[in-house]
């Protein structure tokens, strides 16, 4: 599991409150909206660095990305992405589908974007939706399912998780002028 929380403290409260003036008790809308609009952006460039880096579709990552939305009694966003090692079918392999008449001399397999590696002994078969095993021993029998890195750890990057709390902080910035201005206009 890996997370991220934005949470608000009583100085910039006092910030915006002062900001705000005559419409000082709106000040928790603003910030959780504001909270919430940065935890949104937060899921979006996850899920974009995560597809940046390593060949998996968007509906997986995101599949794993919760969020724990602000409200005016507790200005806390949390974003929290959770989840096992996904299969390596989910990743890029080639031949995709099984081809029992045909069979390809090696399998090759993309985790990483870049180019395919070869997967010495693996194979896809069909067995409850296709999937990439490799034989434990020399005889037909037992096999073993192959496995990719979980979402939390593809998120885990140092250089990831500063990147999507950056840009976050970017957006609760604009987006909190944003909802200021909202208030003072007299929008709701």
């Amino acid at each position: 599991m890996i997370g991220s929380a934005i949470t608000i403290n009583a100085t910039k409260v006092k910030e915006v409150e002062k900001e705000l003036g005559q419409y000082k008790t709106k000040a928790p809308l603003a910030l959780s909206r504001a909270l919430n609009r940065a935890a949104a952006n937060a899921k979006t460039n996850a899920s974009k660095k995560a597809r940046e880096k390593y060949n998996i579709k968007a509906r997986d990552v995101n599949s794993t990305i919760k969020i724990a939305k602000a409200s005016k009694g507790s200005l806390r966003a949390v974003v929290k992405s959770t989840g096992e090692r996904l299969p390596l079918i989910k990743f890029k392999v080639s031949p995709p589908n099984p081809r029992p008449k045909k069979p390809p001399k090696v399998l090759r397999v993309a985790v990483k974007k870049g180019g395919l590696k070869e997967l010495v002994g693996g194979f896809v078969a069909s067995i409850n939706g296709n999937k990439v095993f490799r034989r434990t021993l020399k005889s037909r029998l037992p096999i073993e399912q192959l496995f990719g890195p979980a979402v939390p750890q593809m998120l885990g990057n140092v250089s990831v998780k500063e990147f999507i709390e950056g840009e976050a902080a970017k957006v609760f910035d604009k987006r909190l002028d944003h909802e200021i201005q909202r208030i003072m206009g007299g929008n709701k």
